[in-house]
């Protein structure tokens, strides 16, 4: 179990190295596992939640715009996955994200939200069909680059 939450962790790490690394200074740094600062939006883990009763899960993150005006924000829906601790991806059913709710049989590809400033907005994400004993470890979001449309940037979070 902790070989694998280390093997994650790893991962993590490499890719938000990787992406670091493509997108030189514009990125910023990585406080820990469950705080990131991508694109002037701060994107905190709230919680991660599996009922085992129905295999769903639930993850809830805060996204705040650090941009003194509101600001469009972008998440790639189908990119968005939840991962599990034997590292299983786990498409959406739903994603909702403050008043706008989206589900997986929309079929739409994005969700587009306007971002005030210094005003949290809630993403609550879920996911059905979670393998039995399986708990969620990272949650991947893809957002558009506010700087140059029609570039993706990945953030990959997790739960202390």
């Amino acid at each position: 179990m902790i070989r694998k939450s280390l093997l994650i962790a790893m991962l993590m790490l490499s890719s938000a190295l990787a992406v670091s690394a493509r997108l030189g200074a514009d990125i910023a740094v990585v406080r820990d596992s469950n705080v990131l600062v991508i694109d002037d939006i701060r994107i905190e883990t709230e919680r991660f939640v599996v009922d085992s009763a129905t295999n769903t899960a639930t993850v809830e993150l805060s996204l705040s715009s650090l941009k003194e005006n509101p600001r469009e924000l972008k998440i790639n829906v189908y990119g968005t996955q939840l991962v599990d601790n034997e590292r299983n991806a786990y498409y959406f059913s739903t994603i909702a994200l403050g008043r706008v709710l989206m589900r997986f049989d929309d079929k739409q590809n994005y969700l587009n939200y306007l971002l005030q400033p210094n005003t949290p907005a809630k993403l609550i994400i879920t996911a059905e069909k979670i393998l039995p004993g399986a708990t969620i470890q990272v949650v991947k979001i893809v957002l558009e680059d506010s700087a140059e449309e029609g570039r993706f940037l990945d953030a990959y979070l997790s739960y202390r």
